[in-house]
């Protein structure tokens, strides 16, 4: 991706952490970026080819399978705190970006693919390491895209009631929080 591109997809974000998908105009997107609005069209289509491309560049995918492929001890408890510990540490840098997609989501039919893309892509790496982990004999037979959700609705739950409520709805520290709900869902998953 070409600096040009790059300044035009941060300029993107930050007008849409600021003001929205609907003010984040393609105009104002070049003023932010210093190119010109024709530039916008001509490297993405329009708008929402500018959001894809956004989407895309900041994408949890290549970080979960970093994760993964490269830090996995194949040990269910350690894997998932790992995996739950990096989860929110990347939703914190993203949260205004997840909190304003959820509200604008119904105005705007082209934020549902941004607001279903993370889960969709923490699934699928799930699913290939719970697969995994069945097949080296360190995890019940069980649904495994029933399990990823599980694991994926207890995170995000997490994330959404402190990013919306702070403490307001649960006092404990994200630690405390991991530390129970991790080792009580790999006691629920261990043969």
């Amino acid at each position: 991706m070409n600096d040009t591109s790059k300044r035009i997809i941060t300029a993107f974000v930050e007008l849409f952490r600021d003001y929205g998908y609907k003010g984040t105009t393609t105009r104002a997107i070049a003023e932010r970026a210093g190119v010109n609005e024709v530039t916008i069209f001509r490297h993405f289509g329009n708008k929402k080819g500018v959001m894809d491309a956004a989407m895309q560049s900041i994408s949890y995918r290549p970080f979960l399978e970093k994760i993964i492929k490269e830090e996995m001890i194949w040990e269910l408890e350690h894997d998932l705190w790992r995996i739950a510990e990096e989860y929110h540490k990347y939703m914190d840098n993203i949260q205004d970006l997840v909190l304003i997609s959820f509200r604008e989501a119904g105005l705007y039919p082209e934020l549902n693919e941004f607001v279903i893309k993370f889960p969709k892509e923490i699934k699928e790496n799930m699913i290939a390491y719970f697969t995994e982990m069945n097949r080296r004999g360190k995890l019940i037979e069980t649904d495994m895209e029933l399990q990823a959700m599980n694991f994926i609705w207890l995170n995000f739950g997490y994330f959404i009631s402190k990013s919306r409520f702070g403490d307001r709805l649960i006092s404990n520290t994200r630690e405390a929080f991991l530390q129970n709900s991790v080792k009580l869902f790999a006691r629920g998953l261990t043969p």
